[in-house]
Parts: structure tokens; C-alpha cells; sequence
């Protein structure tokens, strides 16, 4: 399906697509092998860019087709690729451009993998490099940015699809969470209201009251949109998506909350990781030794 995209050629839209095609001209091999069949003025430059298509197709140059294909056909790389995509999303201290990354989680060469701020975060780099492409839903506004400024790079070393506009050319509308709905695939019952304002403070309460079962849920919701994407991506490649039960199995067990903290030891916390040994109850402390 991939060589029959040729909407990006130049001179060729959707109406003239409809005329190459009624003439024979269906896919690029077409192209380079009947030229005859092309019009005088277009034949030039669609053979070229057919032969072109068919060298980075020869080379798995993936990135020369999510550079080069129209949004409309972006598709066609997911039904050529798709088993070599690597899944992506990520969480943030906040909604704002300059909120910085708090976890990331891809499914990569069939493993489901997790990066956690403070821990191992840097990691996402090495999957990056092994990345062959790298597949998201609005990532090019949101998580690319946000990778780029976080690490410090000026681009990404893999070519990198945004899910989102394949799936609105496909009257798939709406967030990554209504596209699947639409498609029978539902997150579990406690990720279902599940939302970025959530992932923010299950962040803050694992950073100020440690909280090791809000940790594990907001890996877990991040996972789960991660996995939500990979049905998404094979029903736009025109496979069979995986099951919900297939799903499912690889996201990680949510943890029982643990028993809540004290209040008062609450605040002692958050005023220790706030201001250190210059906080209040720290001082405090030390006036009464100095006293006594």
C-alpha cells in the first residue's frame, strides 16, 4: 500500500490522482515502468519522485517518507512499518510549554519500558537511538518539543509520526482516548477519568509525601495511553488490531494505596525536601540546642 502513495508528487491531487489512476498509473512502480501513461507535463517529476520513493523503500529510508508524504497518506507508512514502530508518551510537572518531563514510557521491540525523572530518565535516549520510528498521538505539539528542550538536543535521531492527523484525514476525531473508544478499545476501569491533570498530582504526591502507589499509577496511566496506541496505529495500517486482553497483560499492576501520612509528618516533609537544613522545623531546633 505504501508505493501507491503519490498524492505528494508534484503537480498531483486528488483529482488528478483519479486520472493516473484510471490510465494504469496506480503505484510508482507504474510510474517508472509505463512513464508514457503520465501526462507531458507531470511525467518528469513523477517519474522522479517514483523512482525516488522505490530506492527509500529498497533502503528503509522510513524518514524520507514521513518527511515527503502528504498527511493524507501518512497512513501508508504504518501499513509498510508498522511492526517496527516504537511507541511513545510522555507526563509533565504541568500543561504549560516549559513544564519539564516526569516520566516517559515506549513500547519498544515488544517490551513496554519506563523513565522516571531523578531515576533513569536519560535512558530514553539510548531508545531513541535504536528507534526506527518512532510513533505518537500529538506528539509533534506536545511531546517532541518537550523531549527536544528537555535533553537538550536540536532534533530527533529517528523519524517520528504523529497518529493524530492519520487518524483526523480518517474521521477519527478527538483525543487518543475518544479514537480508541471509537474503535471498541477502552482503558481499564480505574484509568478511565484518567487525565493529565491527574498525572501531575500523582507526580507531586510521590516527590513530596513519597508515595510509592501514586508512582506506580502514573506509570500505569502513561503506559496505557502508550499501548492505546498501538490498536490505533494497526487499524490505520489495515491489520487486525491487538485485542484488549493482548493489551492489557503488559500494562503494569496498580499498587494499594499505602496507609496515609500523618499530617503533621506530612508538613514536616514537605517543609524538609522544600527548604532542607534551613527549614523551619530545622532552625527551630537548633535555636533550642544553642539555648540550652
Amino acid at each position: 500500500m505504501i508505493t501507491e502513495a503519490l498524492l505528494h508528487c508534484r503537480g498531483v491531487g486528488p483529482i488528478r490522482l483519479g486520472q493516473l489512476q484510471a490510465v494504469g498509473v496506480r503505484n510508482w512502480r507504474d510510474a517508472v515502468t509505463a512513464p508514457e501513461r503520465l501526462p507531458p507535463g507531470l511525467r518528469a517529476g513523477v517519474v522522479e519522485e517514483a523512482d525516488r520513493c522505490l530506492r527509500a523503500l529498497a533502503e528503509n529510508n522510513i524518514r524520507y517518507f514521513v518527511d515527503s508524504f502528504f498527511p493524507q497518506d501518512r497512513w501508508r507508512i504504518l501499513s509498510q512499518y508498522v511492526d517496527r514502530a516504537t511507541f511513545f508518551d510522555i507526563e509533565t510537572t504541568g500543561l504549560e510549554y516549559d513544564d519539564t518531563i516526569t516520566v516517559i514510557v515506549c513500547w519498544h521491540r515488544d517490551q513496554l519500558r519506563s523513565f522516571v525523572e531523578h531515576e533513569n530518565l536519560d535512558d530514553f535516549l539510548d531508545v531513541l537511538d535504536e528507534a526506527e520510528l518512532l510513533v505518537s498521538f500529538n506528539g509533534s505539539t506536545f511531546d517532541v518539543p518537550r523531549v527536544l528542550d528537555g535533553f537538550h538536543i536540536p532534533d530527533l535521531p529517528c523519524p517520528h509520526l504523529d497518529l493524530r492527523w492519520p487518524c483526523w484525514h480518517r474521521q477519527l476525531c478527538g483525543g487518543l482516548k475518544d479514537v480508541s473508544q471509537k474503535l471498541g478499545v477502552h482503558r481499564p476501569a480505574d484509568l478511565q477519568d484518567a487525565d493529565g491533570d491527574l498525572a501531575v498530582r500523582l507526580w507531586w504526591q510521590w516527590q513530596h509525601q513519597q508515595n510509592q502507589a501514586a508512582r506506580s499509577q502514573l506509570i500505569r496511566y502513561c503506559a496505557a495511553d502508550v499501548l492505546l496506541l498501538r490498536p490505533v496505529a494497526e487499524h490505520l495500517a489495515g491489520r487486525n488490531p491487538v485485542t484488549a486482553d493482548d493489551l492489557w497483560q503488559h500494562l503494569p499492576e496498580s499498587e494499594s494505596p499505602h496507609v496515609p501520612v500523618d499530617p503533621l509528618e506530612q508538613r514536616r516533609r514537605v517543609l524538609q525536601q522544600s527548604f532542607g537544613s534551613a527549614s523551619p522545623g530545622v532552625l527551630r531546633t537548633l535555636r533550642t540546642r544553642r539555648r540550652g
